[in-house]
């Protein structure tokens, strides 16, 4: 209260945007389209110190006196943009014989954008009762910039089809775009498109007592897009401090390297499908392959460290490929007063990085004194952290450190230490694991992060990682593997469902997705059985977790059987808040997105009270979740900002 007591302001925004367009028909077949859009946008935002005192409510008593004029502050900030879009589109269409459809289309457009703004900070008013900024005396800040764009484009589309049965579609695109230099600032665009309709065959007439529709389509094109910031082709200043004369100055320096030849990302995609419907329509089949392939991308190198702290240039280096299938089944009927339907549809993707900053090389190798050496050169070609883009792998697929997995023997019957011997699951729980542990760490192997064993290191109840590399050190950099998943799905897939009878209606909408995991960082309050001071200990944690006494074999909280391993007080520091699989859980899940159950009144009822229509209804959303996923929703991803929300509704509709 008492800030919002002491803050005044007014903020005042305005907004244009109308749009011009005419429709002319010269001659029979012939349009031309015109429109032209404009937008203005205005925002202006004040804001001052207000003097008032500090009250306690209870007492009326004074906790802080009124601020004086001299350490009063006012603030402004201004900000406008303004947009156009002029099109021009000239689209002819005809028949020729009756057997010939043509159409052909022209178009020009032009989008051009420009924004800007300033803002200040003035300290110390004259007169607390007068805030604008002349009235104050001493500067605390000023800044403001602007920033444009613009694009052109020419486009072309002729299509063309014989008795319906041969369709033929080619597009051009010409795009130009001011983020580019003008020397790679254009880019053309190509498409095709071709169907046959089988069904229309003389060959094909035997089976139109059953066979609806046979179609069989195919298409290649190719799409840019300007995926660069504004002029990073030229070498542009910025305001930076440096320290001359002993004082603090202000000055210009270019902090991010230009290159003139960015250009387009390009995106080419093949598409190849198959249309099918049966049995008067009844059923219904779609199919298609796909295999879209993004040249070009853009991404900041490395460079060196000589260049100080200089942001690299982006370059068209990288290339991407997306390839999958797409499945539609429907089905739809009606018997008597019964109508129902089910539209079933799945799609799957693998993405793969087919260039990046080179090829992953790790392993052992032999160094000039016959030493062995385990190298990777994996921070050079790759970027991320537990997410990695890399050459060959899934676009940020996850590179983690395994848990690790023993067979429980221990020991080898010579009484040596058996590396793989160690616990099941990589937790130790028992005094034969933690005899094993002592035993390997003794024979010179080291268990990160923690390293020794203690209460506040490596101790019961603790995970211990896998040693991927064979260097004899559990849990290190070197140790995460790449997991094959990334936090994308790779299968989508949905069923629709609809029924009707006698004003009775019924509708759900299921949808999922599958083929990808998530990373539920180790968070206190939900996940983890790290502690800290204020935060709750997540239920299913607080009810079960590891806990062994060595000193107190009998004590009722003994619980060696839980996956949870033993609270610690601190997060920092934990062996089991390593980042590794334990956290990485699987995403998949079906979710009822939508459920509608209404009844519409008989017609023959409402009609004598002069109304058309009226239907109660039930709706309801996302009121169910099928997941393994021990998190918030697996929809929404592995660390959400808002929650998804369950909904259910009544209502009323009448027609008049």
């Amino acid at each position: 209260m008492y800030f919002l007591n002491n803050q005044g302001g007014k903020n005042k925004s305005s907004r244009i945007n109308t749009t011009l367009y005419t429709k002319v028909y010269p001659v029979k077949g012939l349009r031309w389209d015109f429109n032209f859009n404009y937008q203005k946008r205005w925002d202006e935002n004040k804001g001052w110190t207000i003097g008032n005192e500090q009250v306690k409510f209870s007492d009326g008593s004074i906790m802080k006196t009124a601020t004086l004029p001299e350490d009063m502050s006012t603030w402004f900030t201004n900000y406008n943009n303004y947009s156009y879009t002029l099109e021009n589109v000239l689209n002819y269409s005809t028949t020729i014989k009756r057997d010939h459809d043509l159409g052909a289309l022209v178009g020009y457009n032009e989008y051009y954008y420009y924004q800007e703004s300033n803002n200040a900070t003035k300290k110390g008013l004259i007169d607390g009762t007068i805030t604008t900024p002349g009235s104050a005396t001493e500067m605390i800040s000023i800044g403001g910039g602007a920033v444009d764009r613009a694009t052109r484009s020419f486009f072309g589309r002729v299509n063309y089809a014989y008795k319906s049965k041969y369709l033929f579609e080619a597009n051009l695109r010409y795009d130009g775009h001011a983020r580019f230099h003008e020397d790679h600032r254009w880019g053309t665009f190509p498409s095709f498109s071709a169907a046959w309709r089988i069904t229309e065959e003389k060959f094909m007439e035997g089976t139109r007592s059953w066979l609806d529709n046979l179609k069989l389509r195919g298409s290649w094109g190719k799409l840019g897009n300007a995926n660069s910031g504004e002029y990073e082709y030229m070498a542009t200043y910025n305001k930076v401090n440096n320290v001359l004369g002993n004082k603090q100055q202000s000055g210009l320096a270019i902090t991010t390297l230009a290159n003139e030849l960015i250009t387009w990302e390009k995106s080419q995609t093949t598409n190849i499908g198959l249309d099918v419907n049966v049995l008067k329509n009844r059923l219904s089949f779609e199919f298609d392959f796909f295999n879209r392939k993004i040249t070009d991308l853009l991404y900041r190198p490395e460079i060196y460290l000589t260049m100080g702290n200089k942001t690299p240039p982006r370059k068209n280096i990288a290339a991407m490929r997306n390839r999958g299938y797409e499945i539609t089944v429907g089905w739809n009927d009606q018997i008597q007063d019964f109508s129902y339907g089910i539209t079933a549809n799945m799609s799957y993707v693998k993405n793969k990085v087919l260039t990046h900053k080179g090829k992953l090389q790790e392993g052992w190798t032999t160094d000039e004194n016959g030493n062995n050496i385990y190298s990777s050169n994996l921070g050079e070609i790759s970027e991320g952290g537990i997410q990695r883009i890399l050459e060959g792998h899934t676009i940020n697929e996850y590179y983690l450190k395994d848990v690790y997995k023993g067979t429980g023997n221990y020991f080898h019957p010579d009484g040596t230490v058996n590396i793989n011997g160690g616990p099941k699951d990589g937790m130790i729980r028992t005094e034969g694991d933690m005899e094993w542990l002592k035993a390997m760490m003794g024979s010179g192997y080291k268990f990160f992060p923690n390293q020794s064993i203690a209460k506040d290191k490596i101790w019961y109840g603790d995970y211990i990682y896998a040693d991927a590399n064979g260097d004899g050190i559990y849990g290190n950099s070197y140790d995460n593997q790449f997991q094959g998943y990334s936090n994308e799905p790779k299968y989508n897939y949905g069923i629709q469902l609809f029924g009707a009878w006698k004003g009775i209606d019924v509708s759900m909408n299921f949808a999922g997705a599958a083929g990808f995991k998530l990373y539920w960082s180790p968070t206190s309050g939900y996940n983890t059985t790290a502690t800290r001071v204020g935060i709750s200990i997540p239920k299913d944690i607080g009810y079960n977790h590891y806990f062994y006494d060595p000193s107190n074999q009998d004590d009722p909280r003994t619980n060696i059987t839980s996956s949870n391993p033993r609270l610690t007080l601190g997060e920092n520091g934990s062996q089991n808040v390593s980042a590794s699989t334990r956290y990485l859980h699987s995403g998949n899940y079906l979710k009822m997105k939508n459920i509608t159950i209404g009844y519409s009144l008989p017609t023959k009822i409402i009609n004598k009270v002069m109304l058309q229509r009226v239907r109660v209804y039930f709706s309801g959303e996302n009121l169910f979740t099928i997941t393994n996923y021990p998190g918030q929703d697996p929809e929404l991803g592995a660390n959400p900002g808002y929650t998804s929300v369950k909904q259910i509704a009544f209502g009323l509709n009448v027609a008049f």
